[in-house]
């Protein structure tokens, strides 16, 4: 995915993304715990992530996305995630 993907994000996430041959999106997570620390806000920002993805995973081309966390996330509000990833996927909804 690296050398064929492309890239986006902003401060609370990076974005990876490349096509597939299987018809529908896909999702990966990264998140480390030199950003989110404890196993708790970890799993609060993977379920936030999986949640977003779930919401917006008809409208996505069929891509394999890898969604990394970054140091803002950790005190970010819910809704500010949900805004973040809601950015980010209307990006590669209109991108080429």
């Amino acid at each position: 995915m690296r050398k064929l993907g492309r890239r986006d994000g902003d401060a609370l996430f990076g974005l990876q993304y490349a096509a597939n041959d299987l018809g529908g999106a896909r999702l990966g997570m990264a998140v480390g715990t030199r950003v989110a620390g404890s196993s708790v806000e970890r799993n609060r920002l993977r379920r936030l992530i999986r949640e977003s993805f779930r919401l917006h995973r008809l409208e996505l081309p069929a891509m394999d996305f890898c969604v990394t966390a970054r140091a803002g996330a950790r005190d970010a509000a819910s809704r500010e995630v949900f805004a973040s990833l809601e950015r980010l996927w209307g990006r590669v909804r209109r991108s080429p």
